[in-house]
């Protein structure tokens, strides 16, 4: 299912210049730099991943608008992004364009 949705969010941002309306109507744009290695220093991962995790998350709920239940924070999705991108910020960028690649191939049959 993941995978899907993260094939939704690059079509769609291939489409729309790689922009996201977050439910804010703030424009939301994935990080324009490379991401920095596992080796970088946690400020320039943690600042980079802000940017993609937030990204991403704003494109998921663009592609597929959903209620949280009541007992989950508004904010989990996010923390859950952030904390797997911050460990490897390149191997997450790397994990979440093949996920969707595979999604796309598997959609296109």
């Amino acid at each position: 299912m993941r995978t899907h949705i993260i094939a939704a969010i690059l079509l769609a941002s291939a489409s729309v210049a790689s922009v996201a309306y977050a439910q804010n109507s703030e424009v939301i744009a994935p990080p324009t730099t490379a991401p920095p290695s596992a080796a970088a220093s946690i400020g320039d991962r943690s600042e980079w991943c802000e940017a993609y995790a937030t990204w991403l998350v704003a494109m998921e709920d663009a592609a597929r608008p959903t209620t949280a239940p009541t007992d989950v924070r508004p904010t989990h999705r996010l923390e859950v992004e952030l904390n797997s991108c911050t460990i490897d910020p390149q191997g997450y960028e790397r994990e979440t364009r093949r996920e969707a690649q595979l999604a796309v191939e598997t959609a296109n049959g």
